[in-house]
């Protein structure tokens, strides 16, 4: 048996896992979350701001506390799209380096594709081809694969808070800043979704902090149960009129939503509004929500335990 710490450093929030690891397959798994939200105003700079290192440090040092608790042999750190696009990203590695002690890896975008189709496909017991969705922050990843075979993979650069910060000025919603976005990603997602939308899809697995909590509001959860999310079908019907209630409301409005983290408040309409765009286009009826993600393919990949 061997325990295994990983850490996620995405453009929103810092998620933790803690697991064991018997004989190559997961037997105890626990996940945590806290929104840090490192992308913060970036998008004017192109920097990360000094708040948002610190927040960030401070939640690394808890994280690691926690994996050393946990009696972790290794702790796996990477981060995705914010730090891959700051300018001033070795500033933050250099200060984590020296205040925490560890040494974080910043996966380029095939990267990160790769460890979510191997998270998500993680228990699959079908090699049919099937398409995941991971809507972040920062970006969007698109991964077409068999079993953990990568077909197609792109990472864009269209996430909850990017597209969020670039063109949501008001809540509730004006129609003027909804149209903008989806020309944005029209354009954005234009050669991607061509490639796809004439290649066998047998099935549309999401992944990510946007498809966990749609299936969180779905189930009108109090208390995240991440069992209970795993494997949620939600449909594109459901997600219309999800985002249909979502854009009406100011932020503090939906702090009522059951299943939704207020954090995530401000941000989760263009989540899903980025995730139905990608079923449309794609004639998608459904999506089946995976809490298996990139921490567990982190965890498989960098590892060394499978």
């Amino acid at each position: 048996m061997r325990k295994i710490a990983a850490i996620d450093l995405g453009t929103n929030s810092i998620r933790l896992m803690l697991c064991e690891v018997v004989g190559g397959k997961f037997k105890k798994k626990s996940k945590e979350v806290i929104t840090t939200r490192i992308g913060k105003d970036m998008s004017p700079s192109g920097l990360l701001t000094e708040k948002a290192m610190e927040k960030n440090i401070e939640a690394i040092k808890y994280f690691k506390n926690k994996a050393e608790y946990f009696n972790a042999e290794k702790i796996i750190i990477i981060a995705t799209s914010a730090l891959r696009d700051a300018g001033n990203k070795e500033e933050f590695l250099e200060k984590v380096k020296n205040e925490v002690g560890l040494d974080i890896k910043i996966l380029n975008g095939e990267e990160e594709a790769e460890i979510g189709i191997i998270g998500a496909s993680y228990g699959f017991d079908d090699t049919d081809n099937f398409l995941v969705i991971d809507v972040g922050g920062g970006s969007t990843e698109l991964v077409l694969g068999v079993g953990d075979r990568i077909v197609y993979s792109t990472s864009i650069n269209a996430g909850a808070v990017r597209m969020t910060e670039k063109f949501i000025k008001e809540n509730p919603m004006h129609q003027s800043d909804i149209n903008a976005l989806e020309e944005s990603l029209d354009m954005l997602f234009k050669d991607s979704l061509y490639y796809l939308k004439d290649k066998k899809i047998c099935k549309i697995v999401a992944i990510g902090g946007t498809a966990t909590t749609a299936a969180s509001i779905f189930h009108q959860m109090k208390v995240y149960d991440w069992e209970k999310i795993h494997n949620t079908i939600l449909t594109k019907m459901f997600l219309d009129k999800l985002f249909e209630n979502l854009k009406s409301m100011s932020v503090k409005e939906r702090y009522n939503i059951k299943g939704l983290q207020k954090e995530r408040a401000d941000i989760i309409p263009t989540g899903i509004f980025i995730t139905k765009y990608i079923m449309g286009k794609l004639n998608a009826e459904n999506i089946m929500v995976s809490e298996n993600d990139n921490l567990e393919g982190a965890i498989i990949k960098y590892g060394k335990v499978f």
